[in-house]
């Protein structure tokens, strides 16, 4: 963990030096590297995969909130484990992948 704070220590005084160069030809050089730098920065769902795991967890959470308001027998137990899948899928599309080194 201590790697990674001091990466992202790293990372800002670059991108804080690069913000500072005003000249032109720097400008292109500061472009780029703010550009590469942002393209690694993750997004709050990493991958097609998780994605994927985000709508169907939208889809179970959907289709729990429905079957309660339906006249379905055993709605109960039907609507609360669609609303649980829904739940864990939910929380897997946004828990980031173990790196394991």
């Amino acid at each position: 963990m201590a790697n990674r704070e001091e990466s992202r220590e790293e990372w800002e005084k670059e991108l804080i030096d690069v913000q500072h160069t005003v000249t032109f030809d720097e400008g292109l050089r500061a472009s780029q590297i703010i550009a590469k730098k942002l393209s690694v920065t993750p997004a709050p769902v990493p991958d097609f995969a998780h994605l994927v795991r985000l709508l169907v967890s939208g889809a179970l959470l959907t289709i729990g909130l429905l079957v309660f308001s339906t006249d379905v027998p055993h709605k109960t137990a039907l609507g609360i484990a669609s609303l649980a899948a829904g739940c864990c899928l939910g929380i897997a599309a946004f828990r980031w992948p173990h790196r394991h080194e």
